[in-house]
Parts: structure tokens; sequence; C-alpha cells
């Protein structure tokens, strides 16, 4: 195999598949990626046997082939080379790297050895605006749950029915649901449970680029294919907890309040809430008063009254602040409502001027 590239290139396509390989995995090939000639192209691969990613990049092909090599070797030495075309030569069990006044010899194994990433076969594609899921994605992932004994939890619920894609996540302290459009209406509706990691991949691999997302579903794997990258995830089994049941839709007291002043407030509190991480939140329709208060016996308190506008009855419940401004800060709008039952009840915080955001919230018991 001979190619001849742009470092620039090779640069983006080995960091858009290399954050998936675990340095301690038990099989060396999985340390590797797969390089090989495909259609005038060089595609760039890699898997943990959950998640394969697969990209092409632009390139000279001289002498068609394929081989892998180290991910993180390769990596280093692509990152420190000049911005010039860089040549890749694989003869037998090694790689020769040249660019400018560079000449590198890396270790290779044989591509045979590398897994077979599978194909997801389903005669349907679902097609979504990739700036709007990744919205989607990076509004609720953060709720999902980090225990791997509920697997159900831990991956990311993708709900479509007719033309609108629910996209949940939770870990039973609190939960977080989008709404968004897709661009065209598939002939029938799904719901699969998609790995955490599968979701952070693809937030990270769209970035700021436009374009259009490809999701093709199976019964056990996930396709979603952006621009030259696709990523191949196994989708997580079971069943995803009813969760529109836990969603009050009654509430005794409203408030609306300005964003950043309710981040500030609660980075304040958050100074001597350390271990516990609870903040109180105190209201009062009378005042028109958000109160957030924070004592340690160590360090001190912390009293931040913000003014808002309060509907209903008076009163006060202890919050995970951690909790409360991880949405906060995913919410695009200005303005921000609590709608409060009472300190045992969940409370849901939506964007104000948008009805595409829900985030529910559990008090801590005092």
């Amino acid at each position: 195999m001979k190619v001849i590239c742009t470092q620039e290139n090779l640069k983006s396509g080995l960091a858009a598949v290399g954050r998936i390989i675990s340095s301690n995995s038990s099989l060396p090939i999985l340390n590797n990626i797969l390089i090989k000639t495909e259609n005038g192209l060089l595609k760039i691969s890699s898997t943990n046997l959950e998640i394969a990613i697969t990209t092409h990049i632009r390139c000279k092909v001289e002498e068609e082939g394929e081989t892998t090599v180290l991910s993180k070797t390769i990596t280093d030495l692509i990152n420190n080379l000049p911005n010039k075309n860089v040549v890749l030569t694989a003869k037998g069990p090694q790689m020769d790297i040249e660019a400018e006044n560079y000449h590198t010899s890396i270790k290779t194994l044989p591509a045979e050895e590398f897994p077979l990433i599978p194909s997801v076969e389903n005669s349907e594609t679902i097609l979504i605006d990739s700036q709007k899921i990744k919205e989607a994605m990076d509004q609720v992932a953060f709720a999902a749950s980090t225990n791997q004994t509920q697997p159900e939890i831990s991956g990311i619920l993708f709900s479509i029915t007719g033309d609108e894609m629910k996209v949940v996540a939770t870990d039973r302290y609190r939960l977080a649901e989008k709404k968004t459009k897709l661009l065209e209406k598939p002939h029938k509706s799904y719901e699969v449970i998609v790995p955490h990691k599968t979701i952070q991949e693809l937030s990270r691999i769209i970035g700021s680029q436009k374009g259009v997302v490809n999701m093709v579903f199976s019964e056990t794997q996930v396709s979603m294919f952006f621009n030259d990258t696709q990523i191949i995830s196994r989708l997580v089994d079971g069943q995803y907890p009813p969760y529109q049941q836990i969603i009050p839709t009654e509430f005794i007291t409203t408030v609306v309040a300005d964003k950043q002043a309710f981040i500030n407030a609660l980075r304040a509190g958050g100074v001597f809430s350390q271990g516990s991480n609870s903040v109180n939140l105190s209201y009062d329709s009378q005042k028109q008063i958000l109160t957030v208060t924070s004592e340690s016996n160590e360090l001190g308190k912390s009293v931040v009254e913000v003014p808002s506008q309060i509907k209903g009855d008076a009163g006060s419940l202890i919050l995970n602040y951690h909790y409360i401004i991880d949405c906060l800060q995913s919410i695009e709008t200005p303005q921000v409502k609590m709608e409060i039952i009472d300190d045992s009840s969940p409370s849901l915080i939506v964007p104000i001027g948008k009805n595409d955001y829900t985030y529910l919230v559990m008090p801590i018991k005092s």
C-alpha cells in the first residue's frame, strides 16, 4: 500500500476514530486502527467491539492495500509532522511514513487480524439536521445514569413517532427530554436505547459542522453516518422505564427567573455545599424573590436573592445544585420557568418561549 495525503486530512481522520480505543484492551489488535485504500480514498477504522468508527479521507492512491498500526503511535506522530504532504507506505510488518525531512517506520499487524465491522441492515434511513440532533444529545446526555448495573438508563432513549424524535436520559434523580423534528417522516415508529459513549462520539464528530445525519436502526445495532464518518454501535438491550408517568401535570407554584442570575446564585451556594452538593431554594410570591441559601459549619454561609416572577404558594426545597446548573447551562433562552409542587415532589424546569425541552429533578429530602 502506498498513498499520499495531507497532514491536515490525516490528522482529522485519526482524531475521528481514535477516541474509542482503550489502551487496556486484552486484545492487542484493538489498540490498532485499520488503514485501507477504498474507491480512491483512504479508509480509517477503529473498534472496541461495542462501537466502530470509520472515516474516509481524500488522498492519492499509488498502490492499493491495507494494514493496521498502533493508534496512539501513528496519531502522536502525525500530529507532530509539518502541515505538508505525507507519504504512507506499508510493506510487510512495518509502515514507512515520510513528510518533508521526516522519515519514520512503525510496526504493523496484519489487516486480517482486525475484527470485522458489521453492517446495519434496514430498508429505512432516518434523516435529521446535524445541529438539531447535536443540540438534543447535548441537552440530555448529562442526565444519563453512570451506574452500569442499570444498563437501560445508562443509555439514551431515541423515541421516534411521525416526524418527531424524542431524546431522553435519566438517572432516576433527574430526567431530561428534548423534542426535535426529522427532515422526513419515517414509515414506522422506533424506540431504541443508544449507549452514552456512542452519543458522545457522534456529538464530537458533528462539532460545529452543518449537514445531515443518516441513522439506520436494526434490532441490535445503530448506524449513524455524517459527512465522511460512520459510527456503528450496539444498542442497549432492555426496556426503557415508562418515564412519562412520573412527569407531573399540575403544580402549586411557578417561578420565572433570569437564567444567568440563577446560575450565579447556585454557583455561589455551591462554594459552601462541598460534600453534600445541596442548596436550599425558598420562594415567596409576596416578595417576588427566589432565595438560594447554602451553609457550612466549617466554611460559612451564602444567601443570594434572585428577583423573580412567582405565582402560587410560598415554600422551599433542597436540591442538588449541580443538577440544576447542568440543566440551565444547556438551555439557550435567557429566562427559565420552574414549576414546583412541594419539597418532596419532583420539580419541572423548562425554557421560556420554547416547548421542546423538559427537565425534571427530584428534591433532596431534609
